[in-house]
């Protein structure tokens, strides 16, 4: 069964407003949060990952994935649950 790559407009329906890219380069670890709506509404998940160009090493290529960050600040912001695990204090 074959899936369709994901648009820029398919994240945006879902209600992102942001995509996490991280540079794929050998030690460079760098990575950034895209804001959705500057980029064009038909670029696929696989396109953006072969063009990005990393800004610290300039490497082409990365990895694409959802906006933890910006996640888990909405569903506390929603739900008031703080995902974000915290050391247990001390008795």
């Amino acid at each position: 069964m074959a899936t369709t790559d994901r648009t820029v407009a398919d994240w945006i329906a879902e209600g992102e407003t942001t995509i996490a890219v991280f540079c794929n380069a050998l030690g460079c670890e760098h990575g950034a949060a895209l804001k959705l709506a500057d980029l064009p509404p038909k670029l696929t998940r696989d396109r953006l990952a072969r063009q990005a160009r990393c800004a610290r090493c300039g490497s082409r290529g990365a990895q694409v994935m959802k906006d933890m960050a910006e996640h888990y600040r909405r569903m506390k912001e929603e739900s008031g649950f703080d995902p974000i695990p915290r050391p247990a204090p001390l008795l």
